[in-house]
This record gives C-alpha cells, sequence and structure tokens, in this order.
C-alpha cells in the first residue's frame, strides 16, 4: 500500500479507481438484474467490483499478500470463513451461495482500498457531500416529499417500506449506521470544533429520522467516551462539552420525535433479558400477545424468536459449536448472533482478538449497534467501515503528506 497522496489536478483526471470509488459512495441500491427468490439482484456495484476484479488480476505487479496489506486482518477472517463454510459443507450444511458470492466481493474490496490512492482533502469533501445530500433527502421523506429507493426499486412515500428515513442507503437501519461510521471518519479529518459539533447534530437527525434505537443508542455512547477519554480536552471543556450534547439530545426529543425517546427510554432491560433467556435457553418465548408491551417489545420478539431457531441449529453438534454451520442464512438481525452461528466458538475468539485493535469508542459502537443490527451484511455499512479504518490507518502510521491535513 502506498500512502502517498495524489496532488488536487490529478484527483479531477479520470482515473478508474477513484471513479468507481464515488459510485459505490453514492449509488443507491438498484437492481439491474433480479435473481428470482431473493430481495437483491445483481446491482451496479456488484458489476463495478466485478470488473476492478479482472482488472487487479490483470496486473502481475497486483501482491495478494504483502505486509503492508492494509486489512489483512480483515483478509486473516475471512480466510477462516472460507474454512468455516467448507466444513459446514461436508457436515451436510447447505451454504447460501449468494452469500458466498457476497463474501468474495468483500474481498475484492480489500484490494479495492489496498490499491486506492486518493487525497484526504478530496476525500473529506466527497463524504460531507454524501452526508449532506442523506439530510437533505431523509428530510424529505420524513415529510412525505418523496419515497425511498430500495433493492425493489423506487417505493412511494405511502409504501410501508417508506414509514422510516432512509436517504440514499436503502434501508433506515442502514442510514443511522453509515451516518455515525461518516462521523468517525471525518472527526480524524476535521480539526475545525464547530463543524465537528454540527457534524455530530447532523449524525443524530439522521439517527433519529431513521427510527432506529440501537443505532442511536450505540452512537451516543461511543460518542460518550470519545469525549471522555481523549486526552486533547482538559476537564473544565469536557463538563461543559458533555452538559451540551445532553441537551442537546433533549432537544431532538422535543424537536422531532417523542414517541422514538419513549420506546428508548421505556424499554426494561430486566425484561428484555427475561425475554432473551426464555427465547434461547429455554425454548418457552411467549406468545406476542402475552408481552408486556408490543409497541416496545414486538420487534425485539421477532428477533429472539429467529435467534433460537439459529442457535438450534448451530448446537446439534460440537463441530458446528466451534466452527458454526457457515453462510447458511443470509439475515440474522444481529451480528453478535451470525458470528456465534456462522463462525461458531473459534470465530468470536478470532473477531475478539482482532477487534482488540480498534479504539475504544468504535468497539463499544459495533458491540452495542451489532447486538441488534446484523450490521455487514449491508455491502454499503461494510464499505464506509473501510473508508473509516482506511482513514485512520494512514493517521496512525503518521504517513500522511503535510498538504492533506
Amino acid at each position: 500500500m502506498k500512502y502517498k497522496a495524489t496532488n488536487k489536478s490529478k484527483f479531477f483526471k479520470f482515473n478508474p479507481s477513484i471513479f468507481i470509488f464515488i459510485i459505490l459512495v453514492f449509488i443507491p441500491k438498484i437492481n439491474i438484474i433480479s435473481i428470482p427468490g431473493y430481495w437483491q439482484g445483481i446491482r451496479i456495484d456488484d458489476i463495478l467490483i466485478f470488473f476492478y476484479l479482472i482488472f487487479f488480476l490483470s496486473n502481475s505487479k497486483n501482491m495478494i499478500f504483502h505486509e503492508k496489506l492494509i486489512y489483512k486482518y480483515f483478509l486473516y477472517f475471512f480466510i477462516y470463513l472460507i474454512i468455516s463454510n467448507t466444513i459446514a459443507i461436508f457436515s451436510g450444511v447447505k451454504v447460501n451461495i449468494i452469500m458466498l458470492l457476497r463474501l468474495a466481493e468483500y474481498i475484492v474490496l480489500i484490494y479495492f482500498f489496498d490499491n486506492l490512492n486518493i487525497n484526504l482533502k478530496n476525500l473529506k469533501k466527497i463524504l460531507y457531500i454524501y452526508l449532506y445530500a442523506n439530510l437533505v433527502v431523509a428530510i424529505l421523506q420524513n415529510f412525505n416529499f418523496l419515497g425511498s429507493i430500495t433493492s425493489l426499486g423506487y417505493l412511494s412515500p405511502e409504501d410501508t417500506l417508506s414509514l422510516n428515513s432512509v436517504g440514499l442507503t436503502g434501508g433506515p437501519w442502514e442510514l443511522g449506521v453509515i451516518a455515525s461510521i461518516i462521523f468517525f471518519t471525518l472527526i480524524k479529518l476535521e480539526n475545525n470544533n464547530k463543524k465537528l459539533l454540527i457534524l455530530f447534530i447532523i449524525s443524530n437527525i439522521l439517527l433519529i429520522l431513521s427510527e432506529v434505537r440501537a443505532n442511536f443508542l450505540a452512537f451516543n455512547f461511543a460518542c460518550l467516551l470519545l469525549v471522555l477519554l481523549s486526552k486533547n480536552i482538559n476537564y473544565i471543556y469536557k463538563v461543559c462539552l458533555l452538559f451540551l450534547i445532553f441537551n442537546l439530545i433533549l432537544s431532538f426529543k422535543y424537536l422531532f420525535s417523542v414517541e422514538f425517546f419513549n420506546k428508548i427510554l421505556l424499554i426494561d432491560i430486566d425484561y428484555l433479558v427475561l425475554l432473551f433467556k426464555q427465547g434461547i435457553f429455554y425454548n418457552n418465548l411467549p406468545k406476542i400477545d402475552e408481552l408486556k408491551d408490543t409497541n416496545l417489545y414486538l420487534s425485539y420478539w421477532y428477533r429472539v424468536r429467529d435467534w433460537s431457531m439459529f442457535i438450534n441449529q448451530t448446537t446439534e453438534n460440537n463441530l458446528n459449536i466451534l466452527f458454526g454451520i457457515g453462510l447458511k442464512h443470509i439475515y440474522y438481525d444481529s451480528l453478535l448472533i451470525r458470528l456465534f452461528v456462522s463462525t461458531g466458538i473459534i470465530g468470536i475468539i478470532i473477531m475478539i482478538f482482532f477487534s482488540l485493535r480498534l479504539q475504544i469508542y468504535l468497539f463499544i459502537f459495533f458491540i452495542i449497534s451489532g447486538a441488534f443490527l446484523d450490521l455487514f451484511v449491508s455491502m454499503k455499512i461494510y464499505f464506509f467501515t473501510l473508508i473509516m479504518l482506511y482513514v485512520h490507518k494512514r493517521f496512525n502510521n503518521n504517513k500522511l503528506n503535510k498538504n492533506e491535513h
């Protein structure tokens, strides 16, 4: 991986990698070719990644592995995932071919970023434009002036899948996670504290408009840790900043959605734990009409019901417990459940070991959001995570060109 920055004039000349990068950032979910029996078909991003793979393989100078490979730990984990899927297949598990193809695309994206050479000033501009574009689109969707673009195509504001704002990302939970990841990327690129505060506000607005509670809690708790653990902020300023953040969140409650915040504040954690135990350990989940409050707990009830089924499949034999059942299912509604079911105990141990390289606020963000969301089944979220780590890596290696600060 070369860390030398391109100059501004070169950025605006045609560069296939930069062109692909911009398209992958902005392109919504649009199916070009439908696949019978699947929600998602072949999209523009799939085609671009395939063409990049051909380009990469056609250049004999490109290496499959080298010491400076920017995402080598991702590659190690994906190699283990291939091994676990192979074991699952020999054990009689029917692995989903679509998920294997998605895994192949994720591996190609590792090499795409490893060879990407983009000026960080231009990258910052791209992220700002994308975030502001999502803000405008999400607000229009919230007031029913605009529908949503998903894998099913354009859906009118009256469609049930357009109830929550999705921005340009294709899904409400993706909008919240991507807004959070962009914020955690731009804190490395933006030196203006006022602009960072504006970014914090915009990210929270998008999180509230998407109405995904896990995203909101994960982002704000991660930001709280970021402020408390920062060595660049003195104690008095930390207290003032935390007070400001608290008041901003209260303002969000009364300006945007009282119901959204009530669904957070009225949650009984003990009851969530009880439902989890009843569903996972005792296979005795109560019926829907027996729930304390369907408005608060119905979505969680559905998650626990499905998790119980997935975990029961995994615990049928010791080999599955160790290595998982591979990529048998597409959706798990939890990154943590996916890790256990798809990769087993060994996969969890490997992931914990690799995750220790993350800063604590990012680790907490992915743990909390990943408890209730299957984050990396979304290519968009995976792509923006790679962007964030790409930026963090360049800063950590202290190899930035002075003109990029």
